[in-house]
């Protein structure tokens, strides 16, 4: 990590009073801020050298763990009550918020992984980021992941998931999981949305019964990878239905292209891909703080 990129510890709260602990790089000549909303599992301090990137290239960059998940994580994870909703409905945006309101003056952006981008529609205010980057993000639902690895995701489901409740009280880290401990509503609430082939939106869980997906009006960089067993093509395209106002631009990069054997759902963040993908994604990013809104 660069010299001057330094994380400084911050804390926010959601609207409905919960506290989140984040992780503050603030760039020496800034042109924009941007949250870093993260992968189910993943923890913070998995996005801090690409964080310390997006700070060189003039962003602010916010960092954090979703509630029930690493330094948000206020209870052990078997009495935590957080829900995946709660996730987008509540932290996201409050992330986007607290980052917004530090420095009024700079655009600002958002980059998820994963679920980070597939909730951006849960976000009351998503139109406060003058645009998104959606990296590996798609719906969840089994069949449309690839073979064998949809017949090792119900597994998950069916089997490990909820032996693990049943024995444990929450999902931990183990064969068939290898994200940080999941929370039972979590585990739950995920479970349904991937065992269920219903349109992302309030077809699939009312708890998005006031969402605004179809609203999303921003520029979506919507970003997949070809070896991604989980964000397929058509995996990603049934998500990209519910953001049916949004002005999209897909991109589809073989690891062959950036000198890679593997992608995957999380390669993008390996530091070695500086000079192809993020510098692409900071591109891009750079061309919407260039824009006259």
């Amino acid at each position: 990590m660069s010299a001057g990129a330094a994380p400084q510890a911050v804390s926010f709260s959601a609207r409905d009073g919960r506290t989140l602990a984040g992780l503050l790089l603030a760039a020496a000549a800034p042109r924009g801020v941007l949250v870093v909303n993260n992968a189910t599992g993943y923890l913070r301090e998995f996005y801090l050298r690409f964080a310390a990137y997006c700070v060189q290239r003039g962003y602010h960059a916010l960092l954090y763990d979703y509630r029930g998940m690493g330094a948000s994580a206020g209870v052990p994870p078997a009495q935590e009550r957080a829900r995946m909703s709660d996730w987008g409905r509540l932290d996201m945006p409050a992330a986007l918020g607290w980052l917004a309101a530090r420095y009024p003056a700079l655009p600002a952006f958002t980059l998820g992984h994963s679920v980070g981008g597939q909730l951006i529609g849960a976000m009351p205010n998503a139109d406060a980021a003058r645009a998104h980057v959606m990296i590996a993000a798609s719906t969840g639902y089994w069949r449309r992941q690839r073979l064998p690895f949809r017949f090792v995701a119900l597994a998950f489901w069916k089997l490990y998931g909820p032996l693990m409740l049943a024995r444990r009280g929450f999902v931990p880290q183990g064969l068939l999981w290898r994200g940080g401990a999941l929370p039972p509503g979590v585990f739950l609430q995920w479970r349904k949305w991937c065992l269920e082939a219903a349109s992302f939106g309030p077809q699939l869980d009312p708890e998005f019964a006031d969402s605004r997906f179809a609203q999303v009006r921003g520029p979506l960089l919507v970003w997949g990878f070809t070896d991604d067993p989980i964000a397929t093509p058509a995996a990603v395209e049934a998500l990209l239905g519910a953001y049916r106002a949004a002005r999209i631009e897909r991109r589809w990069t073989r690891p062959a292209d950036v000198g890679a054997r593997h992608l995957a759902h999380h390669g993008f963040f390996a530091e070695r891909h500086r000079t192809t993908l993020w510098s692409g994604a900071l591109d891009w990013l750079d061309g919407q703080c260039a824009l006259k809104q």
